[in-house]
């Protein structure tokens, strides 16, 4: 007997942001199957007949399976129909690849794949409240955030983990936060017991001339370990150290300052005042990625904060807005870069009018 073949896998969306889901099918069939249709006569009890076909379905019964050993993905079968499932993306950029397999009551099989990506996020930040607000309407489709957490009003200034009912949280539903706090570690378990959206996670962002490097890197210890045993731990897709790439680049910072045991992630906020000319991807992120890319091999990347000031030749804003394309285009060439955030903050970084620059990093959420 021949083995299954499946002829396709099809899913309603292939690109899912961390969290989303989609519907896949998967179309299968047994070669040996057979409809034979014969001829016959049917009479009814009156005793008037006439000719009618008779169908008879030969058909060879298969299972059919979804799965995929991508991390971070979840396959469900649809309790109704046996070629149907959804699929939720709980993970970061890449890609996802999905296999289906139909299986006959004799052991054989075929298979048949299919891929769903997971884009770089392209977001934006900016002071808590009614500016939140105000750029989650201007900006639709912001797919990252940083919420830097706030300050309880305990004994000490340092900002503590953010509500996960209100702020940032309730104002940006559909973006990705990357939380950073910079008060007690411990508090991180009891929070992550409400957690129920991805997120991205750092303990104390920029911690150069605050925290000692080895205070840093035991400290930060804490967060692999408590995120690793925690049981909401699938929602957190990556954490890990933030400097700047003035500090790595210009200060000839050691990105090993701050890495520590379990980190998955390191984040470079990148800014850039020149008023003069607008600098290359190469000098805006090349310089500092490639440092902490041969610090840690392998390790995940972020822009958790970019930014750029105007020159002062563009009056209208064209120049600029081509090198936030030219950016973003680069990053995106980077498998290795997760997502990137304007800081739309600052009077000498915001996007405003003329709208050339605005239209441009609001194109560039949605592609």
């Amino acid at each position: 007997m021949a083995a299954p073949v499946v002829r396709s896998v099809t899913a309603e969306s292939t690109v899912l942001l961390p969290g989303q889901s989609t519907t896949v099918r998967v179309d299968a069939y047994h070669p040996d199957s057979r409809l034979l249709t014969l001829s016959g006569r049917v009479s009814d009890p009156t005793g008037a007949a006439w000719d009618s076909p008779v169908r008879v379905d030969l058909s060879v019964p298969l299972t059919v399976q979804l799965g995929s050993s991508a991390p971070g993905v979840t396959v469900t079968p649809n309790p109704t129909d046996p070629t149907t499932f959804t699929v939720t993306v709980l993970a970061g950029r890449g890609t996802v690849t999905l296999t289906a397999t139909a299986r006959d009551g004799a052991g054989r099989t075929g298979t048949a794949t299919t891929t769903l990506t997971v884009p770089l996020l392209v977001g934006m930040s900016t002071e808590k409240g009614a500016r939140t607000q105000r750029v989650v309407v201007e900006y639709p489709g912001i797919r990252y955030m940083r919420d830097f957490g706030t300050d309880g009003g305990d004994a000490d200034a340092l900002p503590e983990l953010p509500p996960l009912n209100a702020g940032k949280f309730v104002d940006a539903p559909s973006a990705v936060m990357h939380v950073s706090w910079k008060d007690d570690v411990e508090q991180l378990t009891g929070w992550l017991d409400g957690l129920s959206r991805p997120i991205y996670l750092t303990w104390y962002h920029e911690p150069m001339g605050d925290v000692t490097p080895a205070t840093y890197r035991a400290t930060a210890t804490r967060v692999a370990q408590i995120v690793a045993a925690h049981r909401n731990r699938r929602w957190v897709l990556g954490h890990g150290p933030i400097v700047t790439r003035y500090w790595l680049d210009e200060g000839r910072g050691n990105p090993a300052d701050w890495g520590y045991p379990g980190m998955t992630h390191y984040g470079v906020d990148c800014y850039s005042r020149d008023t003069a000319t607008y600098w290359p991807a190469s000098r805006m992120f090349g310089v500092a990625f490639g440092k902490v890319r041969a610090a840690y091999p392998g390790i995940r990347l972020l822009v958790p904060e970019y930014g750029l000031t105007r020159t002062t030749a563009d009056t209208t804003g064209a120049g600029r807005a081509q090198t936030i394309r030219d950016h973003v285009t680069w990053l995106r060439g980077q498998n290795d870069v997760d997502a990137v955030a304007y800081w739309n903050n600052w009077a000498e970084f915001e996007l405003g009018d003329p709208p050339l620059e605005s239209t441009a990093w609001r194109n560039l959420q949605l592609t």
